[in-house]
């Protein structure tokens, strides 16, 4: 049987087909009904060409709706799959499971629902505002032939130590006593994650704009105030990794990153944190824990309550007892 995030996940998938379907059935009709003059068009290419001249000779200030509803269907579409794949990562690499801990949060309730949805909806103009930047940016580099190993691999690992420094302090602050209450409260509500990008964006919907849009101003920091070139091949793989690394933060798989002995990323800190409030407040590294010393490190002594596991449903073995 399916767990409900997983049909969530399928019925949003199925949902920006059609959309994009839809697209493709209006875009061909209107780019049909104004062309006149050139008879060998290929009517297969009306949906792609249309769109690629109207962004070349309209730039991304001057988008028709169409393509925004389109752009933002990919966009969507994108997560989705971004968050299948994470969930069976664990499968596909034979990893480990985390033994669960914490109360695990069975049932989503109407609430959960609908920050999810805003927040997956309010990607979406964080996208255009990335590219819209990227786009202006000098230090952006877009060619093909610019790629090198400095401008794009080499930029990957400040990027996350200057992201992750202002996250850590907002993550700290959304947990002080007078805050925690109206914001990050919600969040916390789920003591042991385990459906990776839906546990994730389950946040208060200002909590999500704060840390999504940290993104945008770590990449200002980089090429803006500190002027380093970044190309946008970078920027593909940075957030390509980000939502599998936060997705991973969510699930119950065991993964981890290590090179020369040296543990970059560990899922377990984010799942201490969990239960641990007060502990491990970085997303991706635990660098800046280290340095304000607030990490704690996992500790497989811990106690665990065998009916808190979680069964094939994706709920606590103890759902539904009295």
């Amino acid at each position: 049987m399916k767990d409900s995030a997983s049909i969530i996940t399928y019925l949003t998938i199925f949902f920006n087909a059609w959309l994009l379907n839809y697209f493709h059935g209006v875009s061909a009709f209107s780019f049909a009904s104004n062309t006149t003059t050139n008879s060998n068009s290929n009517a297969n290419d009306f949906t792609l060409s249309s769109f690629l001249h109207r962004l070349k000779d309209n730039g991304l200030e001057n988008m028709e709706l169409i393509d925004m509803i389109f752009c933002g269907c990919i966009i969507i579409l994108g997560m989705e799959f971004m968050d299948m794949t994470t969930k069976q990562m664990g499968r596909l690499l034979k990893l480990k499971t985390i033994p669960v801990r914490g109360k695990h949060l069975d049932d989503l309730e109407a609430i959960d629902m609908l920050y999810i949805t805003l927040n997956k909806i309010a990607t979406v103009p964080f996208v255009y505002c990335l590219v819209k930047y990227m786009y202006n940016e000098p230090n952006a580099v877009w060619a093909l032939d610019s790629l090198t190993l400095q401008n794009t691999l080499l930029t990957i690992p400040p990027f996350f130590i200057i992201y992750d420094f202002f996250y850590t302090i907002l993550h700290w602050a959304l947990h002080i006593q007078a805050v925690y209450g109206y914001i990050h409260k919600h969040h916390h509500r789920q003591k042991a994650p385990s459906r990776a990008n839906m546990d994730a964006v389950n946040v208060h919907p200002i909590e999500f704009f704060l840390g999504e849009y940290n993104h945008l101003l770590a990449i200002y920091i980089y090429c803006h105030v500190l002027g380093m070139k970044m190309h946008v091949v970078a920027l593909n793989t940075i957030f390509s990794l980000s939502p599998i690394l936060t997705g991973l933060n969510h699930t119950r798989w065991d993964s981890k990153v290590s090179i020369l002995g040296w543990t970059l990323y560990d899922s377990k800190w984010h799942d201490v944190h969990h239960r641990i409030p007060q502990s491990n407040y970085g997303q991706y590294t635990n660098f800046w824990d280290l340095v304000f010393r607030t990490f704690r490190p996992y500790n497989p002594e811990d106690r665990v309550n065998p009916e808190n596991q979680l069964g094939e449903n994706g709920k606590s073995l103890n759902y539904g007892k009295k």
